[in-house]
């Protein structure tokens, strides 16, 4: 009888507690909130990138904003832009569904996992485009940001690279 009792107390305990993977800990892209910039290539021009994350939307969201400036060949000034949205919502301690807004009119959803000091941002479908975006900490205050699109044969080609810093922690 006890172990009944016992047992349905605990059943309607675990019922009752609502669980937030936000809750467990500072995720990853908490730590990396504020202004970042720096310079790179971007299509095989070089370019700058301004990159800003932040909480939004009562807290629930990260918004990753991200702005790519590319010189022209043979230019001293940056003649094209993009730019583009990510709302993101941790799932898990490690694992954010995302969806993508961008400057072409173009919206993706995102599957990222936080891999050791880095978070790999799986988007696009499979009727469209598809692709990675990998955000790594090299040190405190510097960040590497890689894209790569998939290839038909299924290799990866890299079309942005930058090392960003840190401008304005959150």
């Amino acid at each position: 009888m006890k172990t009944k009792l016992l047992l349905i107390t605990l059943l309607i305990l675990v019922c009752c507690i609502e669980i937030h993977p936000q809750a467990n800990s500072v995720h990853f892209l908490k730590r990396l909130a504020g202004t970042w910039q720096g310079d790179g290539k971007a299509f095989g021009s070089d370019a700058r990138m301004r990159l800003e994350i932040e909480e939004v939307l009562g807290n629930k969201f990260v918004r990753l904003s991200v702005r790519n400036e590319m010189r022209a060949a043979n230019s001293q000034s940056y003649t094209r832009s993009f730019e583009g949205h990510a709302y993101y919502r941790l799932q898990t301690d490690d694992t954010y569904l995302a969806t993508w807004f961008d400057s072409r009119g173009v919206t993706f959803p995102i599957k990222g996992k936080v891999e050791g000091n880095a978070l790999i941002a799986f988007w696009g479908t499979p009727e469209q485009e598809q692709g990675k975006s990998v955000y790594r900490i090299l040190e405190p205050g510097k960040l590497e940001v890689i894209d790569a699109v998939l290839q038909k044969d299924g290799s990866w080609k890299e079309f942005g690279k930058f090392a960003v810093t840190r401008l304005e922690p959150k």
